[in-house]
């Protein structure tokens, strides 16, 4: 604590007692929502112990510490109940005052009186007294009128001008989380002064957020292959456009298919697999190991069929066929050994050791019984709000560890980055969605009902395909060429989605009728879960569309489009 505040304190202590008794105290009508009932709470600063008297009132398990002797003479004269409740103690050096374990403490009008210099280390003693998911409730000024260029007051005692925003996201690294805030005048009726409190809640015991985990991994985990940015890259990917194929535990995990993370790699790692130049993927294959990556093999088998029929070795012609559910026995033989050997990778490489290098430790768990990849709820919780973002960095790294990989060879990170980039191209998946409709004598433009003939017959992507490459069926629609060209990439609005309901059901059901396996593939990847029987599938699937465009709309910031007519105008 700042030594000329304490020192005023001590010699003050007596008229600032008969202040603070002579008002309630402010804090105290949030001690009910703050805190666990009967918990024990540590109250930092004590002052005159009238915050501490009410929480003892309030039936909590109260203990204060307290810097100046003569505050906590005073507080015992007081509240008598406070004898034996008080110890000194001030921030940024707390130590485990009551020997620690807390499950609230409260912080009123002490961190401004800290230096820039103490506020973190007093942040940590703060978190230190906490158990796990406890909760620290602290008030600091929002407003005082009083306070000169040197951030003192006239008697002398430094007042930081810390935002409660500031305060909020130091916390926030240190792994709290904000669930409550409230700004009030001043409990002794001072002109000029506000105060803002804030309820933080500790997510975690460990001293990283799940976000800085992903973090760690990626930079101070030791890398020998690109598995870990594979991983990364898919589960991000699954967080933000297939959430419901997770699996929400009791225990506090999310289970992800690793089926589905295996089908991402493999599309991931065709166009590197494809390159005319050997592109390694390990520490052993840019060495010139004749140990390549252990689905390398197998890959390359499945991928022989397809390597001229065009571009990154005929990505997009096996991407339509698979989609299309048209793999002869030999082929769907070749895909399930390559997705085999795919998921034995991910379980025993980057399953297995992603985070060792971090004090929280290993992040990922395999359950056997489900074939899933379980990770904390908080963990998945930044890949779905963050997933984006970390989907784009996880890209360049992975190109930029190639290179490391493949400096033998002189491939550099510039050459990678397209591959990794590569999409399979939409227009052989539009073609087939565009014959099923013209058999089916769909001649309506979804959007604005025109009237399709040959030459204004296009098939619109509903999550425009820049933004997700989706080219499942649920999502590609009969438009209008001109009507099309104006949605561009834009996603469509709630209330024109709601508008054309019916007329993307009576689509669906054509291309279900004429691809019912592909179809409902595809859509199961969206809801979570097979298509059910009867109509309920239609209203469901709709429903899941809607939550996709509106999130994605929401998380990317993407300009909504409200239809043809607002379009012209």
């Amino acid at each position: 604590m700042d030594p000329r505040t304490l020192a005023y304190y001590q010699n003050h202590a007596a008229d600032l007692t008969e202040r603070y008794e002579a008002v309630d105290s402010p804090v105290a009508r949030y001690f009910p929502l703050a805190f666990v009932a009967g918990g024990r709470v540590l109250d930092v600063g004590a002052g005159s112990g009238r915050d501490l008297a009410a929480l003892l009132a309030a039936g909590f398990d109260g203990h204060g510490v307290e810097p100046t002797d003569e505050f906590r003479q005073a507080a015992v004269q007081c509240h008598p109940e406070l004898a034996g409740r008080l110890v000194a103690g001030a921030l940024p050096e707390l130590g485990e005052p009551f020997g620690g374990g807390f499950d609230g403490v409260l912080c009123s009008a002490v961190l401004m009186h800290l230096a820039e210099a103490d506020l973190f280390d007093a942040a940590l003693a703060l978190r230190r007294v906490l158990k796990p998911h406890g909760r620290l409730l602290l008030s600091v000024p929002s407003a005082r009128d009083d306070v000169g260029a040197d951030e003192r007051d006239a008697l002398g005692r430094l007042f930081k001008g810390y935002a409660a925003e500031e305060l909020q996201l130091l916390f926030e690294r240190l792994g709290f989380q904000r669930i409550g805030r409230w700004d009030n005048e001043d409990a002794q009726q001072r002109a000029g002064i506000r105060w803002t409190t804030l309820l933080l809640e500790l997510q975690t015991g460990q001293g990283l957020r799940a976000v800085d985990q992903i973090e760690g991994i990626l930079n101070r985990d030791r890398k020998v292959a690109t598995y870990k940015f594979a991983l990364f890259r898919a589960l991000a990917e699954i967080a933000t456009q297939e959430p419901r194929v997770a699996r929400w535990l009791p225990n506090g995990k999310v289970a992800v298919p690793i089926d589905r993370i295996a089908e991402r790699w493999l599309r991931y790692y065709w166009p590197l697999f494809a390159s005319p130049h050997f592109i390694p993927q390990s520490q052993s294959e840019g060495a010139g190991s004749n140990q390549p990556v252990a689905f390398r093999a197998p890959m390359q088998a499945l991928m022989q069929p397809f390597a001229l029929q065009g571009e990154h070795g005929g990505l997009s012609a096996w991407q339509a066929a698979v989609g299309a559910g048209q793999l002869d026995a030999h082929l769907a033989r070749l895909y399930r050994d390559a997705l085999r050997s795919i998921a034995a990778t991910i379980r025993s490489g980057p399953v297995t050791f992603a985070g060792g290098a971090l004090e929280s430790g290993r992040v990922f768990q395999f359950d056997g019984q489900s074939r899933s990849v379980l990770m904390s709820s908080d963990l998945w919780r930044e890949l779905s709000l963050l997933g984006h973002w970390i989907v784009d960095a996880v890209i360049v790294r992975w190109a930029a560890l190639t290179e490391r990989f493949a400096h033998r060879q002189g491939i550099s990170s510039g050459e990678v980055l397209p591959l990794l980039l590569a999409r399979p191209d939409p227009d052989h998946v539009t073609a087939v969605a565009r014959g099923i409709y013209l058999a089916a004598h769909a001649d309506r433009c979804v959007w604005s009902g025109r009237r399709l003939g040959a030459r204004n017959f296009v098939v619109d992507h509903a999550i425009p395909f820049s933004l997700w490459g989706n080219n499942d069926l649920w999502n590609l629609l009969p438009a209008d060429a001109d009507i099309n060209a104006r949605k561009s990439d834009k996603l469509p609005t709630a209330e024109l989605l709601k508008t054309n309901q019916s007329h993307v059901l009576d689509n669906w059901r054509l291309t279900r009728e004429a691809m019912p396996q592909a179809f409902d593939r595809q859509a199961a990847h969206l809801q979570g879960h097979e298509l059910r029987m009867g109509k309920a599938w239609e209203g469901e699937l709709f429903a899941r569309l809607r939550e996709a465009i509106e999130l994605t709309a929401l998380q990317r910031g993407i300009e909504r489009w409200s239809g043809p007519v607002a379009a012209a105008a």
